[in-house]
């Protein structure tokens, strides 16, 4: 799997359209969710756990909603849920896994947002989707996302840490530093940061990190 992804990747990047094997993904692996690697058909446990007890409510948007299960958590627990992601088979894919959800599916794309989500959300969720970008697009893409928020809003990632102790794996994924998670969100306040390790995957190192735009 990791071969193949590899090799979506680089052909992607070699034709100048770096994002392209998302929906390469999505459109060959014809509804086996075996085929898409981060697909765990369930709403993320440690974003789940986070929130628990903290109160929050509003409008949710999933950025890189995947097939589409941290959104369907999200509508669960009260949240008005935006979830998009940029490839169009992942997001009929989720329409069709939740037909009775109200989360407003969309297609979309980082870099290009539409005006009317600008400081429209109350909570934005970003877990391992920066880490999956190249570096030159990442650098464009991760100061969009506080642009996001309301005053008061909450941004929540989770991703690959890059605590200098990572293995020399080609990427996909980039595992991303602490200091420049920081200085893409240098214009929020930092709510937290914890570096954790999943028992299914012991060698990689991950972070919880959450914002708030005063």
């Amino acid at each position: 799997m990791r071969e193949r992804l590899l090799g979506l990747s680089e052909a992607a990047a070699e034709d100048g359209d770096p994002l392209r094997w998302f929906e390469e993904l999505y459109s060959s692996a014809k509804r086996d969710a075996g085929e898409i690697p981060w697909a765990a058909l369930e709403p993320n446990p440690v974003m789940m756990n986070w929130l628990q007890g903290r109160g929050f409510s509003g409008h949710a948007l999933v950025i890189g909603c995947g097939l589409g299960d941290d959104a369907a958590g999200l509508a669960a627990q009260g949240f008005e849920v935006t979830a998009f992601d940029l490839s169009d088979t992942c997001i009929e894919w989720c329409r069709e896994r939740f037909p009775d959800s109200n989360v407003d599916w969309q297609v979309a794309d980082l870099l290009n947002l539409p005006e009317s989500w600008l400081a429209n959300f109350d909570l934005v969720v970003e877990i391992h989707i920066l880490q999956a970008i190249p570096e030159e697009l990442r650098e464009r893409a991760a100061p969009m996302v506080p642009k996001l928020l309301k005053n008061g809003g909450h941004l929540f990632c989770i991703g690959r840490l890059d605590d200098g102790s990572e293995s020399e794996i080609p990427p996909p994924p980039w595992p991303l530093k602490m200091s420049w998670l920081q200085a893409m969100f240098a214009s929020l306040e930092q709510v937290d940061f914890q570096p954790f390790i999943k028992e299914e995957t012991p060698d990689v190192n991950r972070y919880l990190a959450v914002w708030k735009k005063s």
